[in-house]
């Protein structure tokens, strides 16, 4: 065996670090063991948030740590838990951080007839979940079908069931039939192919998908959850016929009827021609015993119309409509006179109307109307004259009072403000002998602010006089 050089002298023993060791352990371990079948059973399952799951197979002396990882998971045909006794298949590997060789899971089966059923029940609960077990979903079977397609093994006993039943009860249907395996590995697969290959075909009228009787075991593949898809996916109406009356399978749920046995299916799906035949020859006579008491109805009520005087004495029926012609024809001539009468009035109204409308009238009419509306209008205009007039003035009237008003008001309050104004002016203060001294333009307050020999400006109420400090005090 050929591993990585170590660190030490060419001559002195081949030394592994630990990384380096397991690396090796694991290169062997995954190339001898790469497909392994264990048994054993589970405990310490645990599943995490990320969908693998982790758990210890055991048996009396040992043990081996698992893993399977989600996507084989969801492949599952159960949910493991911890006490059940399983077969698995996988491959060795080694987990590097806590050198640990371990059974990566491809596929786990449960082993025994108390395991296959929890499986049973796990697969029941879920698809019952999804609904696919609602009556509301299941379709009735076609009353008068003429090609039925068959899911079973070719050569067991229930294809000949079948066959013979329906041979017997409508020679004139056909079969298609599908073989397929029906127990052992890949039969689900097969019996789910041939569910869909038969729902291709445009003619079937519905499938009857099932086998002879057997133990759990020779039954399983009705309980795969691909062949239950396959019949809730189904266009066609499809019948279970697995096993015996006792056996009860994931396929009976699903399917639109459930048959006990094979036979049973056949004698479901296809009724005896010769009660059609007597039910058709029942309608028969029936249908025509009805149309000839139609007819007999129908015979006396010629019979009586016939006899009446209308057939007897056509012209008897037309002398009251010849009499009604009559009335109404002097009842036209009646009402045309009146009409005639009054189209007259009315025109002779209407002339007289149209001589009181003449142009000439109404012109001399129109003329005066216009006259007397002229002497209103000038009489109207002459009054907004003068009232116009009149408003003018005494708007002038109030506006100048107004204007002489206010500015005796102005005028007022002018002199107002001179007076204060007056009062306030530091001008008014030299005027009563007081003086401004000014130095580089602004007033002196204290002598702090000058030295000696300083040049001031000395503002008087009237005139300025520059003068020089020659002390302080």
């Amino acid at each position: 065996m050929t591993a990585s050089s170590p660190s030490q002298p060419a001559k002195g023993p081949q030394v592994f670090t630990v990384t380096e060791l397991t690396k090796v352990i694991r290169g062997v371990l995954e190339v001898q063991f790469d497909s392994v079948w264990v048994e054993g059973e589970i405990s310490n399952l645990r599943v995490p948030s990320s969908g693998h799951a982790y758990f210890v197979l055991k048996d009396e002396k040992a043990q081996v740590r698992c893993v399977l990882f989600k996507n084989y998971r969801a492949g599952a045909k159960y949910k493991p838990e911890d006490g059940d006794h399983v077969v698995l298949f996988g491959r060795l590997s080694v987990y590097e951080p806590r050198g640990e060789y371990q059974v990566i899971v491809e596929a786990l089966e449960p082993r025994g007839l108390g395991a296959l059923q929890k499986a049973f029940e796990q697969l029941k609960e879920k698809l019952a979940k999804e609904g696919l077990f609602d009556p509301a979903r299941k379709r009735p079977l076609p009353e008068f079908p003429w090609k039925v397609g068959v899911v079973t093994s070719a050569t067991g006993a229930a294809v000949r069931d079948i066959l013979n039943i329906l041979r017997r009860r409508n020679p004139k249907v056909s079969v298609l039939l599908h073989p397929v395996k029906v127990q052992g590995e890949g039969a689900a697969e097969e019996i789910a192919a041939a569910i869909e290959t038969l729902n291709r075909i445009e003619d079937i009228d519905l499938l009857i998908v099932g086998r002879g009787g057997g133990s759990i075991e020779d039954l399983w593949a009705f309980n795969e959850e691909i062949v239950a898809r396959a019949i809730a996916g189904s266009r066609l109406p499809v019948i279970s016929a697995v096993g015996h009356e006792i056996d009860f399978t994931i396929a009976d749920f699903v399917a639109d009827l459930r048959a006990p046995t094979p036979s049973a299916a056949a004698e479901l799906a296809v009724p005896l021609l010769s009660h059609t035949v007597d039910d058709l020859r029942q309608f028969t006579d029936r249908m025509m015993e009805s149309l000839g008491g139609r007819v007999r109805e129908y015979r006396e009520l010629l019979r009586r119309l016939i006899d009446r005087r209308f057939f007897r004495e056509p012209l008897q029926v037309l002398a009251p409509l010849a009499q009604r012609m009559d009335d109404l024809n002097l009842r036209l001539f009646r009402g045309l006179g009146q009409w005639v009468v009054l189209q007259r009035a009315r025109l002779a109204g209407l002339s007289q109307q149209l001589t009181q409308a003449s142009p000439g009238r109404n012109l001399a009419r129109l003329e005066e109307r216009r006259a007397h509306l002229h002497h209103l209008l000038l009489r109207q205009t002459q009054t907004l004259a003068r009232t116009a007039k009149e408003r003018l003035e005494s708007f002038e009237q109030q506006l100048r009072r107004q204007m002489a008003h206010g500015l005796t008001l102005e005028k007022k309050r002018f002199e107002a403000a001179a007076k204060n104004l007056n009062a306030l002016s530091p001008l008014a203060i030299l005027d009563r002998g007081y003086s401004i001294c000014l130095h580089a333009g602004a007033a002196v307050k204290s002598s702090e602010d000058v030295a000696v020999g300083d040049p001031v400006r000395v503002r008087l109420a009237r005139g300025e006089l520059d003068c020089k400090v020659e002390h302080k005090h």
